[in-house]
């Protein structure tokens, strides 16, 4: 780890599908060792969430961590060595600990204030609602359009005010736990370098996106088909039998579907996201001169 970071390197748009490629040969080459490092990360988290008042705000501090002790075993695994399931806790130990925790605490803040212009979203439609109501007490009807076109139009906007927010907080945290973790960096760096990353390379993300879209369109129909074909019969037989039966099919499907996205699926981004780490963090050999890291 050297603790400097170069400039993110500009990669061409393919490289968005390698990196599920690589994703996916990461996962595979210790196939049973990340099933249960996930498995043992869904417990802990469920442990952690199950805390009165508190567990949600650890999970968000603590997920950075976690992550950083993934990217280091994803190194590990690019170098030949064998993936443990102590990696998952190698975020825990050393001097990247900290920085860690810090990405977890902005994150926090930026949760909540997404939240907050939320809120303040909502409350600044109903008023006004209230005022085109009030503007034609005369005429019901066009009260009513008026409330629904200045809610709809407050709403627009304060949805993409929170999809921009949304946008910028993932750009943030996508490379963040890798650089601290495997380059020493402080978590203002990390998530500065995350951003510039992720803003330079667009078009592979862009086509890693839309491939992620694929994946899940084609997972949603291809287990909605299979449920669908199960319970169809039971729902057309019409009894409360057959019904219970039904909804028990949709159930275990939707449950298996979880699985699936936990078990599979998490190691699969995980791997995804150190290949690009790897494509436009890591290749550098001179510390940065961008005046935004000075």
């Amino acid at each position: 780890m050297t603790g400097t970071i170069g400039e993110p390197q500009v990669v061409d748009a393919g490289r968005g599908a390698a990196w599920w490629g690589e994703g996916f040969r990461l996962f595979t080459s210790s196939f049973w060792t990340w099933i249960g490092i996930m498995l043992i990360y869904i417990i802990i988290s469920m442990v952690i969430n199950l805390v009165p008042y508190v567990g949600s705000l650890g999970h968000w501090l603590l997920t950075p961590v976690f992550m950083g002790g993934l990217m280091m075993g994803c190194a590990a695994l690019d170098r030949g060595e064998p993936l443990r399931v102590a990696h998952l806790f190698e975020g825990f130990q050393g001097a990247h600990f900290v920085p860690l925790m810090i990405i977890g605490a902005v994150n926090i803040a930026l949760t909540l204030a997404i939240g907050a212009i939320a809120a303040v979203g909502v409350m600044g439609s109903m008023k006004l609602a209230d005022m085109s109501r009030l503007g034609a007490d005369g005429d019901p009807l066009g009260a009513l359009l008026g409330s629904a076109q200045s809610i709809t139009g407050t709403g627009l906007l304060m949805t993409l005010v929170i999809l921009v927010i949304a946008t910028v907080f993932a750009m943030l945290n996508w490379f963040a736990p890798a650089v601290v973790a495997l380059r020493g960096a402080t978590a203002v760096d990390g998530m500065k370098a995350s951003f510039l990353s992720c803003l330079r390379n667009w078009a592979p993300f862009l086509v890693y996106g839309v491939i992620a879209i694929g994946v899940v369109v084609a997972a949603v129909l291809v287990f909605g088909g299979i449920a669908f074909m199960l319970g169809a019969g039971a729902f057309l037989k019409g009894s409360s039998g057959n019904w219970l039966a039904a909804a028990a099919v949709f159930l275990v499907m939707f449950l298996f579907a979880i699985a699936v996205v936990a078990l599979v699926v998490g190691p699969v981004v995980f791997g995804s996201t150190y290949a690009g780490y790897k494509d436009t963090l890591a290749r550098d050999d001179a510390p940065l001169d961008n005046p935004a890291y000075r």
